[in-house]
């Protein structure tokens, strides 16, 4: 799929899980938690906390359930599929201070740096992300990425969260820019691409663990951030 690129002014980038590897920064944070509330044998957590998250995420982008009923249902599951008995205020405590603390680690994906580089030379920045606004401005800042960014638009901002078209209007009429000109990069096919499909952007879907999708029209694709300087 060739990118109309003669056209392009605008890229925009969800942050979570497409630049800031949420994963690995998860990971080094319950870490820590589990030491500071004394959980021991704490065993494959992360193997079962990725895909619960992501459920516990992809209903709370559809306002199925609250901010409160994510944080705190997503280690309830995960305490149950390890089989360790978590009391709710621990479950309740853990999550505080998993939402505290998670920028206090701010590793990124390989070649994010070298590629946002490469494109702040040709392109205006921008993010569209999810994740509550006081949160995700500490991971860009602690994680050395706001600079690059002209705009930030949340869903706490935009009063809905992507998919939703709103969202992407927001951020498009924040800095006066058309879809037609604008590329969305990230990393959930739903809520990323296409939701930025149905607002009529440019997508450029970030498939890092090359998932399969029943792709009715031909996506450009990418599974490694450097990519980006060879298309962009």
């Amino acid at each position: 799929m060739k990118l109309p690129l003669q056209q392009i002014t605008d890229l925009f980038f969800d942050l979570d899980h497409t630049i800031y590897d949420f994963d690995k920064n998860s990971a080094l944070t319950f870490t820590a938690a589990f030491k500071q509330f004394n959980l021991e044998k704490v065993e494959d957590f992360m193997t079962h906390f990725k895909p619960i998250n992501d459920a516990y995420w992809e209903r709370f982008s559809k306002d199925e359930i609250t901010r409160d009923a994510l944080r705190y249902g997503r280690l309830k599951d995960t305490f149950e599929a390890i089989n360790l008995n978590v009391t709710d205020d621990k479950i309740y405590a853990i999550a505080d201070y998993f939402i505290d603390n998670l920028s206090n680690h701010n590793h990124v994906f390989d070649g994010a740096h070298e590629a946002l580089d490469y494109l702040k030379t040709k392109y205006r920045l921008h993010i569209i992300t999810n994740g509550p606004d006081v949160v995700q401005y500490r991971k860009l800042q602690n994680a050395h990425l706001a600079h690059y960014f002209e705009s930030v638009t949340n869903s706490e901002i935009a009063g809905v969260k992507k998919p939703h078209p709103q969202i992407f209007n927001h951020a498009l009429n924040k800095v006066n820019v058309t879809a037609q000109q604008s590329i969305m990069i990230g990393d959930n096919y739903q809520a990323d691409i296409m939701g930025a499909l149905n607002v009529g952007m440019h997508v450029i879907w970030f498939n890092c663990n090359q998932e399969q999708q029943n792709i009715k029209n031909e996506i450009f694709q990418i599974n490694q951030l450097k990519q980006l300087i060879n298309f962009l």
